[in-house]
């Protein structure tokens, strides 16, 4: 046994690593729920789809599989109107074990940290060959749970995407050993997670083909990565979205006037920080392998073309499907290092540690660092009992429900639920903060609070119940 744990010992410090970054991540991401820190987009929504499709399964009422209540409007439809992100039907089957939102944070969690184990094995594979010598395969793990943007998507509720980074690790791992099968299986885990990722693994079986010119299975295999990619992409954008939605995708509307993006969005200080915060906790080590980084083109595309800033942002999920690559970069950057100069594999891993924790410092979302988001050791919520009473109180999942926006994870547990929004008469009992009707006023041009003043003139609802900053309303029946 011990004999063992010598010579495996990176490998228990791997696991070790894993398991902290687990459990921290997954506690972190409860407690900012629970601490009302998440919100309708997208916790709530998530949480409704994988809800119903829950109660689908359960109950075999197959008209619920994938369904939730249009965000911006009133009636229900499929997931598939908003995103082609299906792998949602699947983790209904987790919610046999606690179907709440915590189910989708804790799963996000642990599916994020088991990306440590593909880094770890693609750089002992291109940099260690086998040898027991070097650190910068454990490194370089350490640093993937460090990442800076890999955190902030993992914190900022829970988006199917995030599960790519992941997949698509792995998905390169097996190509990469020759075990095609199993890389096959990691790309279309990863293509069900969100439609656009199918443009990633494109450029990825493109790859595939410049590295494997000579073997006829090797290049069948890319072949079909591409054709596979292609297709789902295009019946995701041409057939499934439209078909659901009634009308083209909605995000194509963020990429109006190319040429005027192009210079306006790109070129732009934003621009320049998104690349700074995106390669700077590897030393920008990545830059030394650029074909790797030709795979991460389409994703850089949709980010730095739309007019939404916010895709511009290490703190969201945006960055989910570009980590991988830019892991993936770093390790054959630094294999190119090291085939120069043996003696940088003291120098590297010190550098990658530092450059990895600097960051962690000055944006990581960690209480040591300087952006830390909350701090959830002193945090409490006047709200949490009241919150806590009327769950129970609205438990059957038949009743409809409205609420504002940091209290929509807790209620989403049904087939209707409704925003906080003009459509709330639709609902039968209305659960309020004040202050987030408020606080969202300036950034919702000021649509939200007289919308909450109609509801306390409305003759159609009384209120119930009333404590500070948490308010109930009840529909009137006649």
């Amino acid at each position: 046994m011990l004999t063992y744990i010598k010579k495996n010992k990176l490998t228990l410090v791997l696991l070790v690593m894993v398991l902290l970054y687990t459990a921290y991540f997954s506690w972190f991401t409860v407690m900012r729920f629970r601490t009302l820190h998440s919100s309708y987009f997208d916790l709530g929504i998530m949480h409704q789809t994988v809800y119903n499709s829950f109660i689908a399964i359960k109950t075999n009422d197959w008209s619920r599989f994938l369904e939730l209540t249009n965000p911006h409007g009133f009636e229900q439809v499929k997931r598939m109107a908003i995103h082609n992100d299906i792998i949602l039907g699947a983790l209904a089957i987790f919610y046999f074990i606690y179907s709440g939102p915590e189910t989708l944070l804790i799963f996000q969690t642990i599916i994020l940290a088991l990306g440590a184990i593909p880094v770890f094995l693609i750089a002992q594979k291109i940099i260690n060959k086998n040898k027991s010598n070097s650190l910068i395969p454990i490194v370089l793990s350490f640093a993937y749970l460090m990442y800076t943007p890999m955190q902030r998507a993992n914190i900022y509720d829970f988006h199917a995407v995030t599960i790519a980074t992941t997949t698509l690790l792995f998905m390169y791992y097996f190509w990469l050993v020759k075990k095609y099968w199993l890389s096959f299986m990691f790309l279309i885990i990863s293509l069900l997670t969100k439609e656009q990722v199918a443009l990633t693994t494109v450029f990825f079986g493109m790859y595939v083909l410049y590295c494997e010119k000579n073997s006829l299975r090797k290049l069948l295999f890319g072949i079909s990565i591409i054709i596979i990619s292609l297709i789902w992409f295009i019946v995701s954008m041409k057939i499934i979205v439209p078909y659901f939605r009634g009308s083209v995708h909605f995000a194509l509307q963020r990429y109006g006037g190319f040429s005027t993006n192009l210079i306006k969005y790109i070129w732009h200080i934003d621009t320049a920080r998104y690349f700074w915060f995106l390669l700077g906790p590897l030393a920008f080590l990545s830059l030394l392998s650029p074909i790797i980084l030709i795979i991460t083109i389409p994703e850089f595309a949709i980010n730095l073309l739309s007019n939404s800033w916010n895709m511009r942002n290490i703190i969201y999920h945006y960055t989910a499907v570009l980590q991988p690559w830019i892991f993936i970069a770093a390790i054959y950057g630094i294999n190119k290092c090291l085939t120069k100069n043996t003696k940088l594999k003291i120098i590297i891993p010190i550098i990658v540690i530092f450059s990895t924790l600097s960051f962690s410092y000055f944006k990581g979302p960690l209480p040591f660092s300087r952006e830390a988001e909350i701090n959830l050791f002193n945090y409490s919520t006047a709200e949490a009992q009241d919150i806590s009473n009327w769950v129970k109180q609205l438990k059957n999942d038949s009743i409809k429900v409205s609420a504002t926006g940091n209290l929509s994870p807790f209620f989403a547990s049904r087939r209707y639920f409704y925003n906080f929004s003009k459509y709330y008469y639709l609902s039968d009992y209305i659960i309020i903060r004040p202050n987030e009707t408020f606080r969202y006023a300036d950034a919702d041009n000021k649509i939200i609070t007289p919308i909450y003043r109609q509801l306390q003139s409305d003759t159609r609802f009384k209120i119930i119940y009333k404590a500070k900053n948490f308010e109930v309303y009840e529909k009137i029946m006649k």
